[in-house]
């Protein structure tokens, strides 16, 4: 067992206080129940366990300690005295408040498990669960033993605090949840006053390898707070003998404690080392410890920062650690101050990828990043500079350039797009489009004056040059470039004029040098530049447009860009033909023809464009849009040699052509019941007819039946029933109001659709529509259809509805009109599916009233009565 000497009187008192510094312990034991035992190579007497897993309270829950106990020791029984298996423990705690050592307060309970003890003192205290564990396993194998392996004195002293080596254990510390809690205490203690204790963190200390100092100790860097901890609880390593013994036992000079520690934590928990801590101690080491630039650590190694990342702070810096760059020195400073101002490792420039270094010109340091480097200078202060501006930079010898240290931070513009650093004596731009260009003098105060990278001209892609000639100096930009010179100072030119300008040949070129800014016309729509040789107009959607002649004089009189029109999108340009100038604006076009200049809306251009333009079949334009022609509200309409066009904002444009167009305004054009078109004129697939659909209906004209105006509700039906390859074929008269007002009808090749608000549109066709015809057609005795021509289900017959009857077809019965009475008494029998089967006979009057004829009997209709009497045959 391992633990504190207690404290008693008298002489005791000096020789105990030597103890409680040098942690001593029971003599050394091998250990038992190491079934498992880890590779003892591994085993490092400087870091034996990391502080972020030692210190870690959260580590096993109260739930997951019961889970380990019970299965690691899954077949224990009690002792023969009654004590029982650790998995099953109980007992009654008390309140531990809150103190110096453990920062919570642990709650007491009456009859609280082993493994609530372990995870509650663990969450109080800071002490990782796994670590008791391991404690109460290394001290008393309480964690494994079973029947006469169990006795109240392991639970008694179960981590073997107060129980030293030659005395008996001091009672004041009884009891498994006082050992526990005392132990984990314990260890908060040695964290929060390293100094008061022989085994320091981060200093070489003489560690013995057995109570018996004949045995030797050797000089051991201590890395962590966890392994002094370990030290002070224990204070001996394992020798050679011991850790060549596996889990076995080694020599008279071996120790076990603190193997046996290492060797449960690594079987049952893994490996006791975080990624990084390691290194950040070795790291440290090697700066020479406490007595190194670094001074003594301040705090515990702290990981799981970004990337999975560590770091330790000491007196005069820290050390970062992470998987990508390895362990590196900050050392305090402004380097460091400026490093932790962006956020440490969080902020953009990431990890140090070098250590701390200093002595550059001027007195200068800086350290590099993985986003960056920080360099400072007395005249300067500390800035980042990073990416291609520190590449920039670096190829033109750092500091030590025409350039100087940087005076601003690497800086991010506004905009978001670029990057930029100032330095003594010129700044370096940069974004992933531009590269890193260097700017200076005249051309750079001209750039700045229209507002740095916010500019039209956007960013440089490339250095401040001189021009060929001698006489300026110029540097490009994203959508443009600076060209200066002694005669005509610094002017802009950009984007695609100044391409067009390029091909001029520049300021070699026919327009000479610009003799104007890069400028924005009034209404913000395009930009232009005046040269030595003329001006050049540019807009987004077009580019750069030369307009001249009669297509130009047109575009001025209606006012440039801030007219109808728009921004030219094409240069003038001369028809195939050769009949007509023209350009294409952003809200239309420019025609110019014998006949004068047509300004053409754009939905007017479209709809022309879909016919073929000036070949198609509308020609050219003959007259002004909205010619005088009676139109809806916001509508309009172009006149062209072979049509028109109609405009409107909820139907577009759409052509009409000449053979449509007077069937059409015959039928009241825009402001009739066709309404606006809504198609462009087409042929049928049959190739028979040429139709165009409107809002208010349709037009389909044929070489047979002529040229025919539907409305929408007969349009529709007649659609339904598939058009002209459907059963009525083509339209042979126009839609017409019935003689009564109520409906609309128009007549087919085989057929005929009638409509009214009340019954809908229907279609009727052969011997149903024949007989109904015969009738008197709606204003005879049936009225209107209420239904389509219909087959029967049985496939033999044809029939159709009528308001006030209906009529029924077949090859056995003829054709027959049912009414009333008679109608709904053999619908009552399941119509023609019944016995009485389909009518073969008109209504007759008879004897006291009507009869009506069927396959299988009659149908007779008392005259007093109104009643109808079925008689089969």
């Amino acid at each position: 067992m391992s633990g504190l000497r207690r404290l008693t009187t008298g002489l005791l008192l000096a020789v105990c206080a030597a103890a409680a510094l040098t942690g001593v312990v029971s003599g050394p034991a091998a250990t038992t129940d190491l079934a498992e035992a880890a590779d003892t190579g591994q085993f490092r007497a400087g870091n034996i366990i990391s502080d972020q897993l030692f210190f870690d309270g959260a580590a096993m829950s109260a739930g997951d300690v019961q889970a380990f106990l019970d299965s690691r020791n899954p077949a224990c029984v009690a002792g023969s005295d009654g004590t029982p298996c650790l998995k099953n423990y109980r007992q009654d705690t008390w309140t531990r408040a809150a103190d110096g050592s453990c920062a919570g307060t642990y709650r007491g309970a009456a009859q609280e498990t082993a493994a609530t003890i372990i995870a509650k003192v663990g969450q109080a205290c800071g002490i990782s669960q796994r670590v008791l564990l391991v404690l109460l396993q290394k001290e008393q194998s309480l964690v494994t033993a079973s029947g006469s392996g169990l006795t109240a004195t392991r639970y008694r002293s179960a981590t073997g605090y107060g129980c030293p080596d030659t005395a008996a254990c001091d009672s004041q510390y009884y009891g498994f949840f006082n050992q526990v809690y005392s132990a984990a205490s314990r260890y908060r203690y040695y964290a929060s006053n390293p100094t008061r204790f022989n085994h320091r963190a981060g200093v070489v200390n003489q560690v013995r390898y057995h109570p018996d100092a004949a045995c030797g100790s050797s000089a051991v860097l201590i890395e962590n707070q966890a392994t002094a901890g370990l030290y002070n609880y224990t204070p001996y390593q394992p020798n050679a003998a011991a850790l060549a013994a596996g889990k076995g036992t080694g020599d008279s000079c071996s120790a076990y404690g603190n193997r046996n520690f290492w060797i449960y934590f690594t079987d049952w928990f893994g490996s006791t080392q975080v990624p990084g801590a390691s290194q950040v101690a070795t790291r440290y080491a090697a700066t020479g410890g406490v007595s190194g630039p670094l001074g003594g650590a301040t705090a515990n190694v702290v990981c799981g920062l970004r990337d999975g990342g560590c770091f330790q702070s000491y007196a005069k810096g820290a050390v970062y650690w992470s998987p990508a760059t390895g362990a590196r020195v900050v050392s305090a400073g402004p380097v460091y101050d400026k490093w932790a101002s962006l956020g440490w490792e969080r902020g953009g420039l990431g990890y140090p990828t070098s250590d701390t270094g200093c002595g550059l010109a001027g007195g200068g340091c800086f350290q590099h990043f993985t986003g960056g480097s920080i360099y400072w200078s007395p005249a300067t202060g500390a800035h980042t500079v990073g990416g291609a501006i520190r590449d920039r930079w670096a190829g033109l010898n750092w500091e030590y350039s025409a350039l100087g240290y940087p005076t601003s931070d690497w800086t991010t513009t506004p905009d978001g797009a670029a990057q930029y650093v100032h330095f003594q004596t010129g700044s370096i731009y940069w974004s992933a489009a531009t590269g890193a260009r260097v700017l200076s003098g005249a051309v750079y105060d001209k750039w700045a004056s229209t507002g740095w990278e916010t500019s039209p001209l956007g960013l440089p892609t490339s250095d401040v040059t001189a021009t060929p000639d001698g006489r300026g100096r110029y540097a490009h930009f994203q959508r443009g470039s600076v060209y200066w010179s002694a005669a005509t100072g610094g002017h802009t030119v950009g984007g695609a004029i100044r391409e067009r300008w390029a091909a001029t040949g520049w300021e070699g070129g026919a327009l000479g040098y610009p003799t104007s800014d890069w400028t924005t016309t009034p209404n913000g729509q395009a930009q232009y530049v005046h040269f030595q040789g003329g001006s050049v107009y540019w807009s987004p959607a077009s580019g750069a447009r030369w307009l001249t002649g009669r297509v130009y004089e047109a575009w001025a009189a209606g006012g440039w860009e801030s007219g109808p029109l728009g921004l030219p999108t094409t240069d003038t340009a001369t028809t195939p033909d050769g009949r007509a100038q023209y350009a294409h604006f952003q809200h239309g076009s420019i025609y110019v023809t014998s006949s004068g200049a047509h300004l053409l809306r754009a939905a007017v251009v479209t709809a022309w464009a879909r016919t073929g333009w000036e070949r198609g079949p509308l020609g050219y334009p003959t007259a002004a849009t909205g010619s005088g022609e009676q139109l809806p509200a916001g509508a309009a309409v172009q006149t062209f040699e072979g049509g028109a066009v109609y405009v409107s904002p909820s139907t577009g444009g759409h052509a009409v052509t000449a053979d449509l167009l007077a069937a059409y305004r015959a039928a009241g054009g825009s402001t009739g019941t066709l309404g606006l078109p809504t198609s462009d004129p087409g042929t049928t697939p049959d190739g028979v007819a040429r139709y165009q659909h409107f809002g208010g209906g349709s037009i389909y004209a044929t070489a047979a039946t002529g040229t025919r105006v539907l409305t929408a509700v007969v349009r529709d039906a007649w659609a339904a029933s598939g058009w002209e390859r459907g059963p009525l074929g083509y339209p042979t008269t126009d839609t017409a109001a019935t003689p009564d007002g109520l409906g609309r009808y128009t007549h087919f090749q085989r057929g005929s659709v009638y409509w009214t608000r009340a019954t809908g549109a229907h279609l009727l066709t052969g011997a149903v529509l024949d007989a109904w015809a015969r009738t008197g057609w709606e204003a005879g005795v049936l009225r209107y259809p209420t239904t389509d021509v219909t087959t029967t289900p049985d496939g033999q017959g044809r029939y159709a509805h009528f308001q006030d009857g209906a009529i029924y077809s077949s090859p056995a019965g003829g054709t027959r009109v049912l009414r009333g009475a008679v109608l709904a008494a053999w619908g009552a029998t399941g119509w023609e599916q019944g016995r009485l089967g389909y009518p073969t006979g008109d209504l007759e009057t008879v004897t006291g009233g009507t009869s009506q004829r069927f396959q299988g009997g009659r149908i007779d209709v008392s005259s007093a009565t109104g009643v109808a009497a079925v008689h089969y045959t």
